[in-house]
């Protein structure tokens, strides 16, 4: 079977949406290759994964074979496990890692970034009894990336380095924080306009998660012959 056909890859490590690490083979290496040949004796169907639904879950209520969760991976041009569906609390957990810290927003006449003076990246910024440390600098939405002491509206933050001070107008988790503004067309801006409305972070992280529950996948009538030709391909 195609199992065998992975002896020689190298390993990866892999973490199961329990926490779990286990060590599975590397077979992305080679898995793009010829997928115009497979595509002509491919008939795929779709597939909504459920919470907390692994690869080799979806393969074996398919297929019967946990073994073939890599033909769903084949099937759908993902790159690694990371490109599949996050359960709630994967995701929770991917939020909170990818997006740690505030967002510390100035108000208009806020100038984050001047030609003499601005916020550092790496630098302390300090208030009365709280200081944090600066890993974003964004003039365009008047706003600094802070990790470190909660700060709240009306602050008066100042760069230990650069000595740029700014009057919080509004804290924020930074996952809470506007990515774009769309209107209804799915046009997008950095800025705000008439006719469009603020999508935030989290908001654009779910979206994009959430897209990925339904998958392409091999109809299970189909599989073997995919299996037999994949064999072949992967021992030329």
């Amino acid at each position: 079977m195609a199992n065998e056909l992975f002896q020689n890859f190298p390993n990866v490590e892999y973490t199961l949406n329990d926490g779990k690490v286990i060590s599975i083979k590397d077979f992305f290496r080679k898995s793009k290759i010829e997928t115009e040949a497979l595509d002509n004796i491919v008939s795929y169907t779709y597939y909504e994964i459920q919470d907390g639904e692994r690869p080799d879950v979806v393969a074996t209520k398919l297929y019967g074979n946990g073994d073939l969760h890599w033909t769903l991976f084949l099937a759908n041009e993902f790159t690694n496990y990371n490109d599949w569906h996050k359960d709630n609390q994967t995701f929770e957990t991917y939020m909170s890692e990818k997006y740690e810290g505030q967002y510390l927003v100035g108000n208009e006449t806020t100038d984050i970034i001047t030609s003499t003076n601005k916020f550092l990246l790496g630098e302390k910024i300090t208030s009365t009894g709280k200081e944090a440390h600066v890993v974003k600098v964004d003039p365009t939405m008047k706003r600094i990336g802070v990790i470190g002491n909660q700060f709240v509206g009306n602050d008066v933050v100042t760069g230990s380095v650069s000595g740029k001070s700014m009057t919080v107008l509004n804290a924020i988790e930074q996952r809470d924080g506007i990515a774009y503004y769309k209107d209804l067309n799915g046009v997008r801006k950095n800025f705000f306009e008439n006719g469009f409305s603020s999508v935030s972070f989290f908001d654009e992280e779910w979206e994009t998660n959430e897209a990925k529950r339904r998958i392409r996948v091999i109809r299970p009538e189909l599989i073997s012959a995919v299996v037999n030709q994949f064999e072949r391909i992967m021992s030329v």
